[in-house]
């Protein structure tokens, strides 16, 4: 197959590696864990109100922010939109800026948080999803490699 072929290739018609499918279905999950986050925020505003120093708004307004961009991005990894796999390290990126504010602010000061493991969950996430999205079979899927 000539390397004119392989540029012009369908989606359709391209493997998708393992990585990426997990990759997919994971990003996938983390939409529908954000899309529980902003119904429960809705449905609990009163309860959260009480237990919460922030709005509980804040809850719902992440949730809703999350899901969204996870939907999209599981939605351009599952079909190879050329897009999709520096949008994913851009998102893994901002999530994790996020995450640590969020701890910073609302557990800086619960006793018996283990930052330690958080942070290298945190980097053993990003570096799988580097991973997932960099390797030849994921490249050449998202069209940045163009040989075999």
């Amino acid at each position: 197959m000539e390397t004119s072929q392989l540029n012009t290739t369908p989606v359709a018609a391209r493997r998708r590696p393992l990585s990426v499918t997990l990759l997919a279905i994971g990003v996938l999950i983390f939409a529908g864990t954000n899309l529980v986050r902003f119904v429960v925020s809705l449905q609990q505003r009163e309860f959260l109100a009480d237990l919460l120093t922030i709005s509980p708004y804040f809850l719902t307004i992440s949730g809703l922010v999350w899901f969204m961009v996870g939907a999209v991005l599981a939605w351009g990894i599952w079909f190879g939109k050329r897009w999709a796999a520096r949008a994913t390290l851009v998102g893994v990126l901002a999530y994790s800026i996020y995450y640590w504010v969020d701890r910073l602010l609302l557990a800086a000061d619960k006793p018996g948080y283990n930052w330690l493991f958080s942070a290298l969950a945190n980097l053993l996430l990003m570096g799988i999803v580097y991973w997932a999205l960099k390797n030849r079979k994921a490249k050449m899927f998202f069209g940045e490699l163009n040989d075999r």
